[in-house]
């Protein structure tokens, strides 16, 4: 029987904006030594959702956080499945097939 290992933290939803408080938040999850900060990427929690940033953006993003955080970034990342959200975003609605298809091709 396998056993997992048990991790204290916490998530935020933010804006942008949220920049200066997320930062303090994390510090004190730090001071505090908690295993885990999370922010969404709405509409999704915790899962950046590929339909809504292009692959070079996240790529620069997730670079720069993994250097704030000293390398401690956990990219969750998925295709899109909330559509009538994406699109309110002002993402073209794709079929299932073709956000996978965009989905392996932002991998490569």
């Amino acid at each position: 029987m396998s056993t997992q290992e048990v991790v204290f933290g916490f998530g935020a939803h933010s804006e942008v904006a949220d920049g200066p408080e997320l930062v303090r938040m994390a510090q004190q999850a730090d001071r505090e030594r908690l295993d885990l900060i999370s922010l969404s990427d709405h509409p999704f929690a915790n899962v950046t959702n590929l339909p809504t940033r292009p692959a070079p953006v996240l790529a620069r993003t997730v670079t720069s956080l993994s250097a704030l955080s000293g390398g401690r970034v956990v990219l969750g990342m998925g295709a899109g499945g909330l559509w009538d959200r994406i699109a309110a975003m002002g993402v073209p609605r794709l079929s299932p097939a073709d956000a996978v298809e965009a989905f392996e091709e932002a991998l490569a």
